[in-house]
């Protein structure tokens, strides 16, 4: 409720002060789990509805967009022979970053090798980057608002162009996705369950 308010009356101070408060006690990883992956999905369900103006959504998002975009660069960096290779993006339509960042803090603070492309990436230019540089895994995020046809369409446009790797995908609008999908496409449910994931790759 606190950090809704500080969103509300844009007061970084606050802001800052809780979430500092909670690395303190728990530590970055778990504040981030624990405290910030819930209230973004909260003010996610504001913004969708209209409860709340986008610029405060955007107050809060560039301020945790800094805080882990410090934490990912303080990772130490991963050996070129790593084997797991990951590529992060979000499709042309889409610029919620905040979830991608986080995966690609936890995949690096595990020794994982990240390409990180980030926010409205073309899908061409995805074939011409493994024509680059080869990945094992692909990992994708879906917050906009898409219809249920145009995001299985795009899933599935995504497991026959990369047959030979493995795609997790997640956010917001993948709850509406009914049906069965090709083998290669494995959802993420939650964070702790991408944390899970990560322990078995």
């Amino acid at each position: 409720e606190n950090l809704i308010i500080s969103m509300l009356e844009l007061d970084e101070w606050k802001f800052d002060k809780i979430l500092s408060d909670s690395i303190i006690k728990i530590g970055f990883e778990e504040t981030l789990v624990q405290l910030m992956h819930p209230f973004f999905v909260k003010i996610g369900l504001l913004w969708q509805t209209g409860s709340i103006n986008p610029a405060q959504e955007h107050f809060v998002s560039n301020l945790l967009r800094q805080k882990l975009i410090v934490a990912i660069d303080g990772q130490a960096p991963v050996g070129r022979d790593n084997k797991k290779n990951f590529i992060l993006f979000l499709h042309e339509n889409e610029l919620h970053e905040l979830g991608l960042l986080f995966y690609s803090y936890l995949l690096k603070k595990n020794g994982i090798k990240v390409i990180y492309l980030g926010q409205a990436v073309p899908f061409q230019d995805l074939k011409k980057i493994i024509d680059i540089q080869k990945a094992d895994y692909f990992l994708t995020s879906f917050t906009t608002g898409i219809t249920e046809k145009d995001l299985k369409d795009y899933l599935i446009r995504m497991s026959e162009t990369f047959p030979e790797q493995i795609i997790f995908y997640t956010g917001h609008q993948t709850s509406k996705i009914n049906g069965s999908l090709p083998k290669n496409l494995n959802k993420i449910e939650s964070v702790k369950h991408f944390q899970e994931i990560i322990k078995t790759l």
